[in-house]
């Protein structure tokens, strides 16, 4: 009867140490993709084939995070040139490259920061990615330990046995 219940314990920490390891696989391809989508929001201009790199598992949010940044970016750069507009630092100014340069500058500052922000979110989740991954380090750890001093047991167990029958191990 104990080697039953030996038994059963190793094949419910066998069960355990198996969803350890999915969910470390798990973790892992999330923190790649996230440095993969943070090193297409470091550059200072995103073309296309650095949408075309950004993870499966986050296209679809990541397209939506920057079809998100630039309609705020051009928000705050419309904002900002209304306002340059009305104080009259522009004065009268008809000419149209100043203006389309001005509207370009302002839009560009308002995505970095916006770039920024949401590099800063990607951080703070890989943080808790990396942490929930260290814990799941230690759990697979201990329950590996369990396992190897469970395999001793039932070893010594099988020998105590023969030992009994009188088998010579």
């Amino acid at each position: 009867m104990g080697f039953v219940m030996f038994l059963a314990r190793k094949i419910q920490l066998e069960h355990k140490q198996s969803n350890i390891q999915v969910q470390l696989n798990e973790i892992t391809r999330k923190l790649d993709d996230y440095t993969s989508f943070a090193s297409v929001l470091s550059q200072d201009s995103i073309s296309l084939s650095d949408v075309a790199s950004i993870p499966s598992s986050l296209f679809g949010a990541g397209l939506n995070e920057l079809g998100m940044m630039h309609g705020q970016a051009m928000q705050i750069a419309n904002t900002q040139f209304g306002q340059a507009m009305s104080t009259g630092l522009f004065g009268q100014a008809n000419n149209q490259f100043v203006i389309q340069l001005t509207q370009q500058k302002l839009y560009e500052n308002a995505r970095h920061q916006l770039q920024k922000q949401l590099q800063a979110r990607l951080n703070e989740e890989e943080k808790q990615l990396q942490s929930r991954k260290t814990r799941l380090e230690v759990q697979s750890e201990v329950v590996n330990k369990e396992l190897e001093a469970m395999d001793r047991q039932i070893a010594q167990g099988i020998k105590n046995q023969i030992s009994t029958f009188g088998i010579q191990a």
